[in-house]
C-alpha cells in the first residue's frame, strides 16, 4: 500500500473531517503517512497526531524541526524543546528543515524608505519576508546537529537554494542517516547530487502539471529506488483534482503518472516507494 511520507493534517483546513479522513484512507490504499512539523508548535501537534491513532489500522510517524521560513522563532529554549520532543516514540526524522529564499526582502534602501513612507501614510506594504539567510543556515545547520545527535534522517525544504543547500548538507555531512528532499524543485543535476549523497527524492502532485517538465525528467531519470511519494497536504494537490485540498489519497494519480513516465506498473511504483520510505524513515 501507499506510503504519503510528507503530510501536514494538523492544517486548520482539515479541522472540519480529519478524524474521518485519515480513518479512511486504508480503504483508498494508504496504510503509512509521516505529519511533518515546521516549528515547535507543529511539531508537537505532529507527535500528537501519530499518538492518536496508534493502533488503528493506519501507522502515523511524526517528524519535528524548523522550517526556514520559521527560522526566527529558532532560539536555545525551542531548540531544547524541540530536541526532548524528539525522543517521542513517533518520531522518524528531523523535519522539515532547510532553505527558502523565495520571498527575501530584496529591497534597496530607497524602497524601503519609500516603504516606510507609504505605511506612515496608512498604505498597505508587502512585509513578509523570508528570514535572512544567515538566520536560515544556523537553524539548518543547528537541525542538522540535532538529527546526527539522534541518529535520525533528515526531511529538507530547499526552495530558490540549490547550492547552499547542497553545501551544507554536504560539507556538514548531513546524510550520515539519510533523509528525503521533500518537494524537489531543481533540475536533473541536482537531483543527482543529492541522490550521489545517498539522499531520496519527494515526488508529490506537481509532477502532474503541465509546466513540471524538470521534475519530469527527475522522475523519469532518477532510478524508483531513490524516490518518495509524498503528498505535502493541504497542498500540492495533482491533476485532475488540482487547486482543491489535498490529501493522501490522492497519491494514486501520481502513481499513475509515475508508472507512464517510467513504464512500469502501478503496483510496482506502490511497492518500491512505499519500501523506500520504511528504508529512509527506518521503520521495521
Amino acid at each position: 500500500m501507499i506510503f504519503d511520507t510528507h503530510c501536514h493534517y494538523n492544517d486548520e483546513s482539515f479541522d472540519s473531517d480529519r478524524d474521518d479522513l485519515i480513518k479512511g484512507l486504508p480503504g483508498e490504499g494508504v496504510d503509512r503517512i509521516c505529519e511533518i512539523g515546521y516549528n515547535l508548535e507543529s511539531s508537537e501537534k505532529a507527535v500528537h497526531l501519530a499518538e492518536e491513532y496508534r493502533g488503528t489500522g493506519l501507522s502515523v510517524y511524526s517528524a519535528v524541526g524548523f522550517h526556514p521560513q520559521n527560522a526566527n522563532e529558532f532560539n536555545p529554549d525551542s531548540f531544547q524543546k524541540l530536541e526532548e520532543l524528539s525522543y517521542s516514540e513517533s518520531v522518524v526524522a528531523i523535519g522539515e528543515i532547510g532553505l527558502d529564499y523565495y520571498r527575501l526582502d530584496k529591497r534597496s534602501p530607497i524602497e524601503k524608505e519609500q516603504d516606510e513612507e507609504k505605511k506612515k501614510r496608512g498604505e498597505e506594504v508587502f512585509e513578509d519576508f523570508d528570514p535572512e539567510p544567515a538566520m536560515q543556515k544556523e537553524c539548518f545547520i543547528s537541525m542538522i546537529e540535532l538529527a546526527k545527535k539522534r541518529n535520525l534522517p533528515i526531511v529538507i525544504h530547499s526552495r530558490d537554494a540549490a547550492l547552499d543547500s547542497f553545501r551544507i548538507v554536504r560539507d556538514h555531512k548531513a546524510y550520515k542517516n539519510g533523509g528525503i528532499v521533500h518537494c524537489f524543485s531543481y533540475p536533473l543535476e541536482v537531483a543527482k547530487d543529492f541522490v550521489s549523497l545517498g539522499m531520496m527524492i519527494g515526488i508529490g502532485g506537481v509532477l502532474t502539471f503541465t509546466n513540471a517538465k524538470k521534475l519530469k525528467q527527475v522522475a523519469e531519470e532518477i532510478p524508483l529506488e531513490h524516490i518518495v511519494l509524498e503528498t505535502d497536504c493541504p497542498y500540492m494537490a495533482p491533476v485532475p483534482v488540482r487547486g482543491t485540498r489535498n490529501y493522501s489519497g490522492n497519491l494514486r494519480y501520481v502513481v499513475d503518472f509515475l508508472a507512464d513516465l517510467k513504464g512500469i506498473s502501478a503496483e510496482e511504483v506502490i511497492r518500491v516507494t512505499a519500501k523506500n520510505g520504511e528504508k529512509v524513515y527506518r521503520i521495521q
